[in-house]
């Protein structure tokens, strides 16, 4: 299970195309996923916040992302976050926990 959609260059001008709508988004180092998250409020400003470090300097790293709006982000990040740890029996390397 992935996140559906298109994969985007992690930089400014892409992140400014995202939606401002609620859903989930990976981040990604080449092609393996690093991280996964959800938004509420903005798959966007979730995604700048990330590029500018202010989650740590784990994800600012990324190469590259893909995100898919949906009204519940969080259930949707679960069920992503659950079945990469199904498949490779750990979390991706920014994720810490299952939310």
């Amino acid at each position: 299970m992935a996140v559906q959609g298109d994969k985007y260059t992690f930089n400014e001008k892409n992140i400014g195309i995202a939606p401002d709508e609620p859903g989930v988004y990976a981040l990604y180092d080449g092609n393996a996923p690093i991280y996964y998250g959800s938004s509420t409020k903005s798959i966007r400003d979730r995604l700048q916040s990330h590029f500018d470090g202010d989650d740590g300097p784990s994800t600012k790293g990324a190469s590259s992302y893909r995100r898919e709006t949906c009204n519940n982000g969080l259930q949707r990040e679960r069920e992503l976050l659950q079945a990469f740890k199904n498949q490779n029996k750990a979390l991706p390397r920014c994720n810490d926990v299952i939310p």
